[in-house]
């Protein structure tokens, strides 16, 4: 994600000095963020144990989000208690209301402070609410800071717990069983236009035949959008490949890397990136595009475990 780590202090997941590990080409932020949910809040109460913190109890959702209490200082005159949290998996990034609500959990639970944890990273807007509310922002590139921080033997032993196996499944939070990869109805099909005039970030991976960003809409869109042809007249951020011509409206703007056939910027209209022209002849993606979903399947299913639907991250 682009919006950066805002602090990293006072925390159990903060840089505490020590050299970066030598682990160069193993952890990466990409790496973090395709994590299983259940892995990442190992990982997150493991840095929170390595810097002196106590840990309580962790509380798991349906929707993959898992909070835990900590106190940090704990041997100390003024130990201070914070409520740590998990962004859920589908949303897995954090736009301006994810970070209000948690603001009001952490209210709620009378905690010091918050510390979210939003692997996919944190839209504009929610960064200023999070400054706002005193919560600290945590997103890949922030755990990866941290984890190069570790000593190299620690870093070591916590990338080999954590990817151990297939570490990017997802495991049911019901029952606590590997979800499966199951086709959803409708596979093959796409919708023609994709309209979107919300604010915040989008994180899906967005193909279609027609992207049309309506005026007053300002997007971050984590994952790179796939489209027939495209019409910007709000606000879009992000990577973009488009088989036919981009227009940027007056009033429009394209921030980020596209690659597309033609593009047509009107008159107060911004493309404020990288642009390159395709070339060659490449297989249309956005037709037959296989639609698939996790899902629990196992033989031992919870009452709840038929509810749990997580859409695949960046897939």
């Amino acid at each position: 994600m682009r919006a950066p780590l805002t602090t990293l202090t006072e925390t159990g997941f903060s840089q505490r000095g020590g050299k970066a590990a030598g682990v160069e080409g193993c952890w990466t932020p990409e790496l973090i963020a395709g994590l299983d949910w259940m892995r990442l809040v190992e990982l997150a109460r493991a840095l929170a144990t390595h810097s002196g913190c106590e840990l309580a109890g962790s509380r798991v959702l349906a929707d993959g989000s898992v909070a835990f209490g900590m106190i940090e200082q704990p041997k100390t005159a003024h130990p201070k208690r914070a409520l740590v949290k998990l962004a859920a998996w589908n949303e897995w990034g954090a736009t301006a209301e994810t970070v209000a609500l948690f603001a009001g959990e952490v209210a709620t639970a009378r905690q010091t402070r918050g510390v979210l944890i939003a692997p996919g990273g944190f839209s504009p807007a929610a960064l200023q609410v999070a400054q706002q509310h005193r919560i600290e922002a945590v997103d890949a590139a922030g755990l990866h800071a941290v984890l190069m921080a570790l000593p190299p033997e620690r870093s070591d032993f916590l990338f080999t717990i954590a990817t151990a196996g297939d570490g990017s499944r997802p495991t049911c939070p019901v029952c606590l069983r590997k979800l499966e990869r199951v086709e959803s109805a409708g596979a093959g099909k796409t919708p023609s236009i994709r309209v979107m005039s919300e604010q915040g970030l989008v994180a899906e991976a967005v193909v279609c035949d027609l992207l049309d960003v309506a005026p007053g809409a300002e997007l971050t869109f984590l994952y790179e959008v796939r489209a027939g042809a495209m019409r910007i007249a709000g606000h879009a951020e992000g990577d973009f490949v488009c088989e036919g011509t981009v227009t940027i409206e007056p009033g429009g703007t394209l921030d980020g890397k596209v690659a597309a056939r033609a593009i047509q910027v009107r008159e107060g209209g911004e493309l404020r990136g990288q642009f390159r022209i395709l070339e060659g002849t490449p297989e249309s993606f956005t037709r037959g595009v296989k639609r698939w979903h996790w899902a629990c399947r196992s033989t031992v299913q919870k009452a709840d475990c038929s509810a749990v639907r997580f859409d695949p991250h960046g897939d």
